[in-house]
């Protein structure tokens, strides 16, 4: 019964490892996106001026 508490709490490190591994390339993909500056509105404007 000692084993299956091991188990489990094996498990559960491993899974929320997992969930931080997972948040942390969410937020280092975000951060490197490549975001518009100003909503966009440049390449709305952009073919107006050409």
């Amino acid at each position: 019964m000692n084993t299956t508490g091991r188990s489990t709490m094996r498990r559960t490190l491993l899974t929320l490892l997992g969930a931080v591994a997972a948040f942390g390339v969410l937020t280092a993909s975000y951060a490197t996106a490549e975001l518009p500056t100003d909503g966009g509105s440049t390449e709305i404007s952009s073919p107006a001026t050409n």
